[in-house]
């Protein structure tokens, strides 16, 4: 009888920890200050590859936002090699899948930035050798 309980007491402990790690609520962002319930529902994320040893920059554009804290917190979250290790657009796509958005569009945010380019043709102004996309992302259903 005491054995058939400790069975039945471990298996309800096992079925216990194993729905809390299914739930909604990712692992992730119960690390970060991160919360996809005070995120807005569409994000505007911008990649750029121009960091020293390989991968992106990444930015969120949060001045004046209402959601400024949250969208910081997101943009830091993207960026910190600990946690996410977001070092190119794939890893962006597959990261914010995981965080509960999915991809709707991209486009370029080049803006004639400051630069030089390469060989002989080189510019000052306005060259290529920033290439920065703005990428958006929008909540899952479930999440909205």
């Amino acid at each position: 009888m005491k054995n058939f309980r400790a069975r039945t007491l471990t298996g309800i402990l096992i079925v216990l920890i194993s729905l809390s790690g299914f739930s909604q609520e990712l692992s992730v962002t119960k690390s970060s200050s991160a919360n996809i319930n005070k995120l807005p529902e569409y994000i505007i994320i911008t990649s750029e590859n121009t960091k020293l040893l390989g991968g992106i920059g990444i930015s969120i554009d949060y001045k004046r936002s209402g959601y400024k804290e949250e969208l910081r917190n997101l943009e830091e979250l993207l960026q910190d090699g600990d946690k996410l290790r977001v070092r190119n657009q794939t890893d962006l796509l597959n990261s914010m899948s995981i965080l509960g958005f999915e991809y709707v569009d991209a486009y370029n945010a080049n803006s004639g930035t400051l630069g030089v380019g390469g060989g002989d043709d080189v510019e000052v102004f306005g060259s290529n050798s920033k290439f920065r996309i703005n990428m958006v992302f929008r909540k899952k259903e479930q999440f909205r």
